[in-house]
């Protein structure tokens, strides 16, 4: 029988289908269940910068800091630290609970105050640094390079902070996204995680009010991450994991010949539970035993641009052909 184990950020992994960070890896109750159906590592929910900066500015709403220093410090300090502390401990009792890796998770912004408490992810076990970055380019003053260097600053900073692996989690909102990606590898970023899914919104016409767009990915959205793995898995020297879109073992594999070393799972999850992944994981040791491969290193990456024989084939311009029919 095929064996299916791989290896993301120097990470062993009993299989290449990771658990997604939401709120179906919130708890070690959770987690286990997602262990015990064959997950290869779960990515905690994510620890927001936001959250902790919003939670501390309520409690101190009202109080003058220059009359109540003490009690306007003590209170952000409180805040912080409860967050924090909350969070340190989900990663120290799922580290104790389960023998799969657990990976913490931090929604950021900035290169700010948040990264003072980075090695505190470490020294409780966690065995990766997930880094959920994104910043809508909304300012008109600032250019994509502004931007970038947003993204730069956290990796430079995360990375003198911490030893344990760290991937990002980024979208594909760039103006040279393969650049960017590129000099994210070269700060020595261990993974990137392609692509951020995020809240989208829609109009109802009948109340007349903003609403949101479907929550959970469908298995069409898998052709970017596809797209952008296939032509930079050969070319950056990084480990890359797909996300969204990915909903059952064709998907998995499709990310794994285009060079993925790892696929992460999250609306399928919600969808169908967490035995998809035994499913998942049964169906893709088939597929390898029905091709001969005994390994999951003997077919990653194959189907990349580098190794392909028609890498046209994986760049846009190959639209036009289609659509008209030139050969």
């Amino acid at each position: 029988m095929a064996e299916i184990k791989t290896k993301y950020m120097g990470i062993d992994l009993n299989s290449p289908v990771i658990a997604a960070s939401s709120g179906l890896t919130s708890s070690v109750d959770k987690v286990k269940k997602l262990e015990d159906a064959g997950a290869g590592a779960v990515v905690l929910k994510s620890l927001f910068e936001e959250q902790i900066l919003y939670d501390s500015t309520k409690m101190t709403e009202g109080l003058n800091a220059d009359i109540h220093a003490d009690a306007f410090d003590f209170f952000s300090g409180m805040s912080s630290n409860y967050f924090l502390d909350e969070y340190l401990g989900l990663v120290e009792d799922c580290k104790k609970a389960v023998d799969i890796p657990v990976i913490a998770s931090v929604n950021c912004v900035t290169d700010g105050a948040w990264l003072k408490y980075a090695e505190r992810f470490e020294n409780v076990g966690a065995d990766a640094l997930e880094l959920n970055v994104f910043h809508l380019p909304v300012n008109k003053k600032m250019s994509s390079e502004d931007y970038e260097k947003i993204y730069y600053n956290i990796a430079k900073e995360i990375k003198r902070k911490v030893k344990i692996p760290v991937a990002f989690k980024v979208s594909p909102h760039f103006t040279s996204l393969s650049r960017v990606l590129e000099n994210l590898a070269d700060l020595n970023i261990d993974a990137l995680v392609l692509f951020n899914r995020f809240y989208r919104p829609d109009i109802d016409i009948n109340k007349l009010k903003i609403t949101h767009a479907p929550i959970y990915s469908a298995p069409e959205e898998i052709s970017l991450a596809l797209q952008w793995i296939s032509l930079l898995s050969g070319e950056i020297e990084i480990d890359f994991a797909a996300t969204t879109g990915v909903h059952d073992s064709e998907g998995v594999i499709k990310q794994l010949l285009a060079g993925a070393k790892a696929v992460q799972l999250c609306s399928a999850l919600y969808k169908s539970g967490p035995e998809v992944i035994t499913k998942i994981n049964d169906e893709l040791s088939a597929w390898m035993d029905s091709k001969n491969y005994s390994t999951i290193s003997e077919f990653n990456g194959m189907l990349c641009q580098e190794e392909s024989e028609n890498p046209e084939a994986y760049e846009r311009t190959q639209y036009m052909k289609a659509a008209v029919g030139i050969s």
